[in-house]
């Protein structure tokens, strides 16, 4: 019953974003889906306990056991990456499992419906049953549920965790808000989002952040300080290397590189106005865009043989074409973070960026990058001043490589699961024994 009744929620969820019914109706559904499933939880995770001790798979003094929760990982986003670091790396003191439903995690859940995200074309979640949720977290024998985003997975997570009395850990990746608000320019959907993100992030024990401006973000929403950690983020120096340079293998005597999702949250009409305004007084210049999205082609429209799109980068790859770039320029007002800045100082490629967001927190004007306010003039005038200056170019590379070079993976990974909880949520006395201990 609550599967069947979740896939005609899922369903009139979509219609709701498309305007087509009433957005309390459709939440309406996604609750009277759940009623079914709910006493199933805590019954699940008592068995699932009681199993644990019979077989002795658990035993007090293990290292903690983490269930992060992700959703769409199967598409190329900042979450991805860092997920992806994280599986390979591990996390020093704790066990990680990623689940999800998409292919590739360590424990994938059925999804009982597939959902193709209204207003962003080729990004496409799964929605899984709160009884596949439960098993798989019990089976798990969990002690923290980690949360990367409120979207399906994760907010069934939220759920399961309040059922299984496990501590819920929540990630501020994503501008959401700002997102819907951008792509459907329909302000009840970017409304009816903040209420959601609001919702989901106030019901965390501890929320995870990666910058001052997103601990401001989670402020306007209602999320206590107390409850706010940082989640710093590092960049491999073995990888991104400025030695990898070979200027030959990009276009351009100038090149200035995109490096990301293009797609208008990410402030790609600014970045075609920007460098269109730059080219209009320096011919030399060529726009490289390292990534993929829904406006590619529009951009490709605009700026025309000025431009080359290699698409997704990954590995070597991507680090030579930061390495061999002559510019970044970092067009979003959206960004938590701003990885990419990292990993283009990294490779010793200076950075023009708008100051908004992360990049306050990893760019000192005129020292180790240039910010600037979202206009295009503005951002087109600093890529042509370090286009015209070799040696601010060469001093402003160096200050970015030295700022950037101590900010290890690992030491990242490490402050993303302290999990320093002040007073977690009811959970079995084991859990809060290991809990205490990982503090």
């Amino acid at each position: 019953m609550h599967e069947r009744k979740l896939r005609l929620a899922v369903e009139q969820g979509a219609r709701a974003a498309r305007g087509e019914v009433p957005l309390g109706a459709a939440a309406a559904g996604v609750f009277d889906s759940c009623m079914a499933a709910i006493p199933y939880a805590p019954a699940t995770a008592f068995l699932a306990s009681e199993h644990a001790k019979l077989d002795g798979r658990r035993e007090d003094g293990e290292i903690p056991r983490v269930a992060i929760l992700a959703d769409g990982i199967g598409s190329t986003h900042g979450v991805t990456r860092v997920i992806e670091e994280i599986r390979q790396r591990g996390v020093q003191g704790f066990e990680i499992e990623i689940l999800g439903t998409d292919p590739g995690v360590d424990r994938r859940l059925p999804a009982v419906a597939e959902l193709d995200v209204p207003y962003y074309p080729g990004l496409r979640i799964g929605v899984s049953s709160l009884s596949a949720a439960v098993e798989a977290l019990a089976e798990g024998a969990f002690d923290v549920i980690h949360a990367c985003s409120p979207g399906p997975v994760g907010v069934a997570g939220a759920l399961v965790s309040r059922g299984v009395g496990l501590p819920l850990v929540g990630s501020y990746h994503t501008e959401l808000t700002a997102y819907a608000r951008l792509r459907s320019g329909e302000r009840r959907l970017a409304e009816a989002m903040e209420w959601a993100v609001g919702a989901f992030y106030r019901a965390c024990d501890l929320v995870l952040s990666p910058s001052p401006a997103s601990n401001a973000a989670l402020a306007d929403i209602g999320v206590r300080a107390s409850a706010v950690a940082r989640w710093d983020r590092g960049v491999d120096s073995a990888r991104f290397d400025p030695a990898l340079r070979d200027a030959s293998s990009l276009a351009g005597a100038v090149t200035v590189l995109y490096a990301g999702r293009i797609t208008r949250e990410k402030g790609v009409d600014l970045l075609a106005d920007a460098f269109l305004s730059a080219r209009a007084r320096d011919s030399r210049l060529h726009l490289v865009l390292a990534g993929g999205g829904p406006e590619r082609d529009l951009v490709r429209e605009r700026v025309g043989e000025a431009a080359t799109f290699l698409g997704w980068l990954e590995g070597e790859q991507l680090a030579r074409a930061y390495a061999s770039a002559d510019v970044l320029l970092f067009p979003s007002r959206t960004d938590t973070f701003g990885q990419v800045i990292l990993e283009a100082q990294a490779s010793g490629l200076p950075v023009v960026a708008v100051a908004a967001g992360g990049p306050l927190s990893l760019i000192e004007h005129r020292v180790n990058g240039l910010l600037c306010p979202p206009d295009a003039d503005a951002l087109a005038d600093a890529v042509l001043e370090l286009a015209h200056a070799p040696r601010l170019r060469e001093r402003v590379a160096r200050a970015g490589l030295r700022a950037a070079t101590p900010r290890r993976p690992a030491r990242a990974g490490a402050a993303g699961a302290r999990l320093p909880l002040a007073s977690p949520s009811p959970c079995t006395t084991s859990s809060r024994r290991r809990l205490s201990a990982a503090r």
